[in-house]
């Protein structure tokens, strides 16, 4: 009876993550998915998910620093920032409960790839560091930027086709194919479906960052990574009012108008009517 009372409090009760931007530095709360559990949601619709909670600092999306306060349960998949932090000692009840896997660690770490990525901006400084000095022991010049590294551009269509595919549920394959084959059309650079995995798996993008979007690109810039996002919305021939939701807030964000919106949309039915008449 004791283990129920106590997973029954964790239920209820929602926190409210916080997080504050200036620019395009973004900083605060907020969560990392870690796996789904037995525990059933309050309103019976389903079971609850378990996250990580960290603290983290972002420039341009690109995390600063991410550190790990813990874990936290979430009603809606880690995306949103509502959620009920959990303490060593709840983990070990709802362990003993298999209610969370057993398999994970009592304390809530980061694994290797999150807490480089997570400190991305150290690791930077340190193989610049060592870029220089191997340049000057070599003498050799600087060597070239890859063409295949993604621009600004791409970055921010990526977060904004990211945040819709999401909105009906959690990306897929096929969402990650239609990604690729969107960012190559609109940028006139080749992106494979493993390059767009890559750089989401960098990324990480949340539901927040999309308040970044279009910072620091221009006019044309804005109005492609709107297209973006509306191809993504439209991909299965209908948008649905939870993407929909999104693409007008990324507009409203942006400062595109009706307009230009309207004229997104018909551009986007025209290709659409082009691929399925081939």
């Amino acid at each position: 009876m004791q283990k129920f009372i106590s997973v029954t409090a964790l239920i209820l009760g929602m926190t409210v993550a916080s997080a504050a931007q200036a620019g395009a530095v973004r900083w605060g709360e907020d969560l990392r998915f870690v796996a789904e559990t037995s525990i059933p949601k309050a309103d019976g619709t389903g079971t609850v998910s378990l996250c990580h909670l960290v603290d983290f600092a972002k420039v341009l999306f690109v995390p600063v620093y991410t550190t790990v306060q813990g874990y936290a349960l979430s009603n809606d998949g880690c995306t949103g920032n509502s959620f009920r932090k959990v303490t060593p000692e709840d983990f070990a009840v709802l362990q003993l409960s298999s209610l969370v896997p057993m398999t994970l660690p009592p304390i809530a770490s980061a694994n290797l790839t999150s807490l480089i990525w997570g400190h991305a901006w150290l690791v930077v400084g340190v193989l610049g560091l060592l870029f220089r000095a191997m340049r000057a022991v070599l003498g050799r010049s600087r060597c070239p930027r890859k063409s295949g590294a993604p621009d600004l551009l791409a970055i921010h269509s990526l977060v904004a086709m990211s945040q819709v595919a999401i909105a009906d549920g959690r990306l897929d394959d096929a969402e990650v194919q239609q990604i690729a084959k969107i960012l190559t059309r609109l940028t006139g650079k080749t992106y494979t479906p493993q390059q767009v995995m890559d750089m989401l798996s960098k990324l990480n993008p949340s539901p927040s960052d999309i308040e970044q979007v279009g910072q620091d690109l221009s006019d044309k810039d804005r109005q492609i990574v709107l297209e973006a996002a509306l191809n993504i919305a439209v991909a299965d021939g209908e948008i649905y009012p939870n993407e929909y939701a999104v693409v007008s807030d990324l507009a409203q964000r942006m400062r595109i108008g009706a307009g230009p919106f309207r004229s997104a949309l018909v551009r986007i039915s025209a290709h659409l009517q082009t691929v399925q008449a081939t």
